[in-house]
């Protein structure tokens, strides 16, 4: 009886600081609510994948580049042509084009810009994913928010705007052809952020450079806040509860304990069991799929291209003068570079395409659902990244391409063997290039 009555005051006791706690939290909350729900954050080009693009993509003749190692400096040169010119710069948050950033409770932008050119304008775009009207295999289904301001304000100094400044692009709107209520800006998965040449742009040189973006607003609304408060009072009401009914409960949870245990191994072995599968699948040195792993992508490709007509397509790779650097700097350096070579790719393909290691310093990039047109420009892009990538101690390396896609009675190996024989083409070219095989 000593001891019970011994445990009841210390439970008393206990609940009593639970109290006390509870109070003095709260009160903090009510006092510093606004700077308890203040907040903000910065984004830059190390927060995701910068790309540079221009009106080639539509038969323009615009050129533009990154010209910095860190991406964030870029110029382009917009032609004189009949054709609307344009050009721009895009930080992606995700490959995918899927999950971005929630900026739903952020209510103004600053942006660090600095422009010369002969253009009146700049638009910035925060660019939405939303299932209802995104496709993340088109490019232009995502939502364009747009601002536009005056380009001589771009001096490098921040900008700041509100977020409500920000209007739905009437061009992406007519296009989509969604309902009115769709017609209101979006923020809550924005997937890029882009900048982009004015609606006069002028033909000639535009240089631009992005340091960094930071939004700021409030976490929650004050409305949102006291509900809150008052929900951790009815959970605090809910916990007690709860821990009376857990010390009635506690010896069934000993009884169960052993099969949880159980439970626990089978899964353990169940995950040892997939690394292991993984394993014989992935080349060990640069981590890429090995010629087993790529097998059941083929096979699943053809399958598509014969039933539903699918293109599948691939991308054979070839590091250009390799052995060079093996004699040079030794094969540890010659195995750095692939590896880094291998983490790069990867890092810029789609989830849909398979990467792997084909044997010594040629690599096979399986594009399914894709198109020789797509497979070619996925093969140019990664040539560039490769071109301007430091792989350490100075060294630079480029690529070769051949790019092929299956024909309608076309064999695996037929494809394969016209991909080597662009990219043999391309060997012979020059190098550093990419050539790509007609279809069949």
């Amino acid at each position: 009886m000593a001891e019970e009555n011994q445990q009841r005051l210390i439970s008393r006791v206990w609940m009593e600081a639970a109290l006390a706690i509870f109070v003095a939290l709260t009160l903090v909350a009510i006092v510093a609510e606004r700077f308890i729900l203040q907040t903000g954050f910065t984004v830059d080009a190390n927060d995701g994948m910068i790309s540079v693009y221009n009106d080639s993509v539509d038969g323009g003749i615009s050129t533009s580049a990154i010209i910095d190692p860190e991406g964030t400096e870029w110029r382009c040169v917009l032609a004189d042509q009949a054709l609307y010119s344009y050009c721009g710069f895009e930080l992606i948050f995700d490959q995918a084009r899927v999950d971005g950033l929630d900026l739903r409770n952020y209510d103004r932008i600053k942006i660090w810009l600095a422009y010369e050119g002969p253009t009146e304008t700049i638009r910035l775009y925060l660019r939405n994913h939303d299932p209802v009207y995104s496709d993340p295999e088109r490019y232009d289904t995502t939502k364009y928010n747009q601002l536009e301001f005056d380009g001589a304000l771009a001096t490098g100094a921040p900008l700041e705007f509100s977020m409500h400044d920000f209007f739905v692009a009437n061009w992406w709107f007519q296009r989509q052809r969604l309902s009115p209520e769709m017609a209101h800006p979006q923020f809550d998965n924005v997937i890029i952020i882009e900048v982009q040449t004015g609606s006069d742009p002028q033909p000639g040189p535009h240089w631009f450079r992005l340091e960094k973006v930071e939004f700021t607003g409030q976490v929650l609304t004050s409305e949102r806040w006291y509900q809150g408060i008052v929900g951790s009072w009815l959970g605090g009401a809910l916990l007690f509860l709860g821990l009376r009914i857990v010390r009635l409960n506690r010896e069934l949870r000993r009884k169960s304990q052993r099969e949880r245990e159980l439970l626990e191994i089978n899964s353990l072995l169940d995950q040892r069991g997939r690394q292991l599968e993984q394993k014989a699948k992935t080349d060990p040195l640069t981590g890429a799929f090995n010629r087993i792993g790529i097998e059941g992508a083929l096979k699943i490709g053809l399958a598509e291209r014969r039933r539903a007509g699918r293109p599948l397509s691939i991308v054979m790779l070839d590091v250009d003068h390799f052995k060079p650097i093996n004699d040079t700097y030794g094969h540890a350096v010659g195995d750095r570079v692939l590896t880094g070579l291998s983490l790069l790719v990867q890092e810029s393909i789609r989830s849909t395409d398979l990467f792997a290691r084909w044997g010594g310093e040629e690599f096979a990039l399986v594009c399914q659902d894709t198109d020789l047109r797509d497979a070619a420009a996925i093969a140019e892009k990664l040539r560039l990244k490769i071109a301007l990538h430091d792989f350490g101690n100075e060294i630079k390396v480029t690529a070769s391409f051949g790019v092929a896609t299956l024909g309608v009675r076309e064999s695996l190996e037929q494809m394969f063997e016209r991909a080597d024989q662009a990219l043999y083409q391309a060997k012979e070219q020059g190098r550093n290039r990419v050539v790509v095989s007609g279809s069949q």
